[in-house]
């Protein structure tokens, strides 16, 4: 073969190894804020994907009504959070797809022109040469566990945001719930108000009533007024507040029918243990197990970094045609440790990190006991109050139903009952915030376990998988 012809070849050999190295080609996808505007619009509780995804968990998109479970897979098929944690994890898994892939050898062209051609010696020095890098098993492997410690953090991240998105959303929707209790509970106090300053007017014109106790009466009823007009404002911004946590448009949730009836599911009825709580939180909180996940992943790092302690052998075969000479070559290499210990800087880094992951453990574990302790103290603390509030709001039910009884037998007139009632449902008012706060207290139970203790129907994060 002559040189020109070795020259061709090996030119189409380096061609094709360089368009077999490209099979994917570059096509761009911009981001359009209006289109994505629009899609955000679409979104609503009768999309055909979010009926399948729902399928998907052995439940059914609810016609009668949506409670907190069905929520959850809403905004788990919505929110774009959730969206985001999922595509960091699909990354990670690449990653640990090429963690296990052996080096590619690296192709050598040598290519000279000598000036001496004397007895017709030809002026080039062409060939090829390989390197090949005999990677060691135990440092391949070692890099695979590190790549697979940080697909499990990646993945518990995913749960992580889903138990974010459900927590969110649980507190939205016993807002949005509180909030419609404490307007109907100021529509009841505005009926009764109208009521009684209707009988007091009529009073006043008979000469039985002083113009004080009616002007009292009718500047409570208009603070009631005012006070139903904020309530309004506040319903709206819970409902818009859900809408948002669920990542679905405002407009979305009307006309659908949510009727809360799972909200005394979030309530502990029995009593439960502090080393119960602490076993559950040890158990099931993702922070604890994305550090152990972390702390796995620097483990497999220092025995990847102690791994390579020991070089890499690169063989290095080849053909040379060197003016008319056809040279056949095998070289190997690999790094000699004569100015520093083989690897001992990033061996101290690693060494380092897993100490420093080591106490951050400790520390989260103390952090998350004082976090149980602190929200079981004031979910005990506002419990107990609500007892009394309970105690108190059944003595008014009584004395209301003392009176009622005596209105019923002529000794109580009309003006005593609706007083009887309005008393009855300031406490009912007091009661429902008092509940709300309850709730409020047992849901900072469940985020610092990270686990539906109140509605175990309700997996939250375990749905996604």
């Amino acid at each position: 073969m002559s040189v020109n012809n070795l020259i061709i070849v090996l030119t189409g050999f380096l061609l094709i190894a360089v368009n077999g190295c490209a099979p994917y080609q570059y096509e761009p996808e911009p981001i359009e804020t209006l289109p994505s505007i629009g899609e955000l619009n679409k979104r609503s509780f009768d999309s055909p994907g979010l009926r399948d995804f729902i399928s998907q968990y052995n439940r059914e998109a609810p016609d009668a009504g949506w409670d907190l479970a069905s929520l959850t897979l809403a905004a788990y098929y919505f929110h774009p959070q959730l969206q985001t944690a999922i595509a960091q994890h699909k990354t990670v898994i690449v990653n640990q797809e090429t963690a296990n892939l052996r080096p590619n050898p690296v192709l050598g062209l040598p290519f000279e022109y000598h000036s001496d051609t004397s007895d017709g010696k030809s002026p080039w020095t062409i060939g090829l040469v390989f390197d090949f890098v005999l990677e060691r098993q135990a440092k391949r492997e070692a890099r695979l566990a590190q790549a697979r410690a940080k697909s499990d953090v990646s993945r518990t991240n995913i749960y992580t945001v889903a138990w974010q998105i459900y927590s969110e959303l649980r507190d939205r929707y016993v807002a949005y719930y509180n909030a419609k209790k404490l307007k109907q509970g100021l529509q009841e106090q505005e009926a009764i108000s109208e009521e009684m300053l209707a009988i007091l007017q009529k009073r006043l014109e008979a000469g039985q009533a002083s113009e004080f106790e009616v002007n009292s009466l009718r500047l409570e009823l208009q603070r009631i007024k005012i006070a139903i007009s904020n309530q309004e404002l506040a319903e709206v911004d819970a409902r818009l507040s859900l809408a948002g946590a669920i990542g679905i448009p405002g407009q979305a949730l009307e006309g659908i029918t949510l009727p809360f009836n799972d909200i005394d599911g979030l309530l502990i009825k029995d009593s439960i243990e502090l080393e119960q709580l602490l076993d559950d939180a040890l158990t099931h909180r993702l922070d604890i197990r994305m550090a152990l996940q972390d702390y796995a992943a620097y483990e497999a790092g220092l025995r990847f970094e102690i791994e390579k302690q020991y070089p890499d052998l690169v063989l290095s075969p080849g053909f040379i045609f060197d003016q008319d000479d056809k040279i056949w070559t095998l070289g190997a290499s690999w790094i000699l440790p004569l100015f520093h210990t083989q690897n001992e800087a990033a061996i101290k880094r690693a060494l380092s990190e897993r100490e420093l992951k080591q106490a951050e453990f400790l520390a989260l574990q103390s952090r998350v006991i004082n976090e149980v302790e602190l929200a079981l103290a004031r979910f005990n603390a506002k419990k107990t109050g609500m007892h009394q509030v309970n105690l108190l709001y059944q003595e008014v039910l009584d004395r209301q139903a003392r009176l009622q009884m005596q209105f019923d037998v002529g000794y109580a007139d009309r003006l005593q009952l609706y007083r009887s009632n309005l008393e009855t449902a300031l406490i009912k008012q007091a009661v429902t915030e008092m509940q709300y706060e309850l709730v409020n207290y047992a849901g900072r139970i469940e985020d610092a376990v990270q686990y539906p203790l109140y509605n175990r129907s309700n997996q939250s994060y375990q749905y996604i998988e």
